[in-house]
């Protein structure tokens, strides 16, 4: 996906609320390219802003994490929206949250990130 589809599922999964555009839309090139140096540390170890890996600015820039990620950037920038707005946003938004923090966890699975369990006999 393209930054500018990114950006335009955000706005499909916020109703396309032109209400609370000007409210996010100044924000939300910084929420998408902060779920993107999550996923990108998490799958290649690297941050937004190292060589060859620039933030998503113009709008054919692609995300360089995989092709099955990229809709979570805009699972996370939709939750981001929703998390700054009133409590039934915020609740709106969880479901966008668990939506990004799955293909998050799954990515570090897959780099053989393992998970600790404690209490066991």
């Amino acid at each position: 996906m393209t930054f500018k589809l990114i950006k335009e599922q955000v706005m499909f999964q916020t109703n396309n609320d032109a209400s609370d555009l000007s409210d996010f839309a100044p924000h939300l090139a910084d929420y998408i390219n902060e779920g993107y140096e999550l996923l990108l540390y998490a799958e290649l170890g690297v941050h937004v802003g190292d060589t060859g890996y620039a933030a998503l600015s113009g709008d054919s820039d692609v995300p360089k994490t995989s092709a099955w990620t990229h809709r979570a950037l805009a699972d996370y920038g939709t939750w981001m929206v929703y998390r700054n707005g009133n409590p039934l946003k915020q609740q709106r938004g969880y479901a966008f949250n668990n939506a990004f923090m799955d293909v998050y966890n799954k990515v570090r699975s897959k780099q053989g990130q393992t998970v600790t369990f404690t209490n066991l006999y």
